[in-house]
């Protein structure tokens, strides 16, 4: 399960409930904080603990963060219920999001080391083409 499809699944659920745009975006916003603070530590933890131990991290925040997911209450969905549910799902976001940014890490870095040196230049264009796309979309 991607952090990606977690998010809609999460936004369908909230939508289904009765949650309102205001509602499931306070939801979101520890996610994207998150993601911010990760991006600028993860390159000191992947040099202090290496990137095997900072990607396995990653994962199992992941695995952290779905689990957390099935603990969900219907009962929250209720007017007066409703500041538990925004506070569950975004501590589970925010773990999915710190996950998502440590594993990306992970992997960029392990396809640049394996990379022969006279195709780096080819590989970050590429790589950099597609995040711009994917962000575009976004």
């Amino acid at each position: 399960m991607t952090d990606g499809a977690i998010r809609m699944i999460v936004l369908l659920n909230a939508y289904n409930l009765g949650f309102t745009a205001w509602e499931v975006a306070l939801m979101f916003t520890a996610y994207e904080l998150a993601g911010v603070f990760t991006n600028l530590a993860a390159g000191m933890m992947g040099a202090k603990w290496g990137l095997k131990n900072t990607l396995l991290t990653g994962l199992s925040l992941q695995l952290v963060g779905i689990s957390v997911l099935f603990a969900w209450q219907d009962s929250w969905s209720q007017p007066g219920q409703k500041w538990k549910a925004i506070l569950f799902v975004t501590f589970a976001q925010m773990l999915c999001g710190i996950a998502k940014d440590l594993t990306k890490l992970g992997g960029k870095t392990v396809t640049k080391l394996i990379t022969p040196d006279e195709k780096q230049s080819r590989l970050f264009k590429l790589v950099s083409l597609i995040t711009g796309w994917k962000n575009s979309l976004k």
